[in-house]
């Protein structure tokens, strides 16, 4: 049998070493200690700006080899604007920030300890609930935010079912979630089913059993309410299937408003505070 073959490509190159870039801002001819990002971004800053505005690094006075470089996982353009908030200057805006940079930065203010940063970035993930309550819940759930929580309860409760959150939420604070999620259903659920039927079957939509169309009525597509009450779409969605009737349209309306003063009757979620779940 003949001999395998071996074909070199030829255009193949040794590995190339990444290139690294001073940070735009920590560039300073005196600092005493290097930090790199992840995306190859060097920092070169002063150990007691790291020690008094934040609780994540070593004491000033740790010694160190001059020449280490100490390797994070965030990426430069974090890092750049977490160590803005670790200097004596007037802090970055983030109002422009998107969600993406924002919880970026988050995470590395609760991981290294930045807590004027920790303050700032929740206010501005607040402006986020309606747009990304998931991706807000998650990192509230894990580092405990309680009024980030509560806040987005009443827009994540019909959203997410039980089963989602056992993973996303820590025991004291499942418990009270998933009693306050059945309070909102039961509430929601028997105002509906005691609003007046309407019976109205054209133009409905329809599911099939067989050969047999049946047709939802109004009263039964409603049942869906507490479930997306916080939807455009939904409610948009069963208006259109009704436009041509304004009696359906009228109680799309009502129900909406009625599901509203549910929302705002049942008291707010209540939290344990950390310390008090871990006696």
């Amino acid at each position: 049998m003949a001999d395998a073959t071996v074909t070199v490509n030829p255009t193949t190159t040794p590995d190339v070493q990444p290139r690294i870039r001073p940070s735009r801002i920590f560039n300073a001819a005196d600092a005493d200690v290097l930090i790199r990002s992840c995306d190859n971004v060097e920092f070169r800053l002063h150990k007691k700006n790291l020690e008094f505005l934040s609780g994540g690094f070593p004491p000033a006075d740790t010694e160190t080899d001059p020449n280490e470089i100490i390797q994070l996982t965030e990426s430069g353009e974090t890092l750049e604007l977490l160590f803005q908030f670790m200097y004596p200057q007037r802090f970055p805006s983030l109002t422009d920030f998107k969600i993406g940079p924002l919880t970026a930065l988050a995470e590395a203010a609760e991981k290294y300890e930045v807590y004027a940063l920790i303050h700032i970035c929740e206010l501005h993930l607040r402006s986020f609930m309606r747009q990304h309550p998931r991706k807000i819940l998650e990192f509230a759930a894990r580092h405990d935010h309680l009024e980030l929580i509560q806040e987005i309860a009443p827009i994540m409760v019909p959203y997410l079912p039980l089963s989602e959150l056992s993973t996303m939420l820590t025991p004291h604070l499942y418990t009270p979630w998933s009693v306050y999620r059945e309070c909102w259903l039961q509430e929601a659920i028997t105002t509906i089913a005691h609003t007046h039927p309407h019976n109205c079957y054209e133009n409905l939509d329809k599911m099939r059993w067989g050969t047999t169309v049946l047709p939802l009525t109004l009263h039964q597509s409603l049942l869906l309410a507490p479930f997306n009450h916080n939807a455009p779409k939904y409610w948009e969605s069963l208006a259109s299937q009704y436009e041509n009737r304004a009696c359906c349209v009228s109680m799309i309306e009502s129900v909406k408003a009625q599901i509203g003063r549910i929302v705002n009757k049942i008291p707010p979620l209540q939290l344990p505070a950390a310390r008090d779940a871990e006696k």
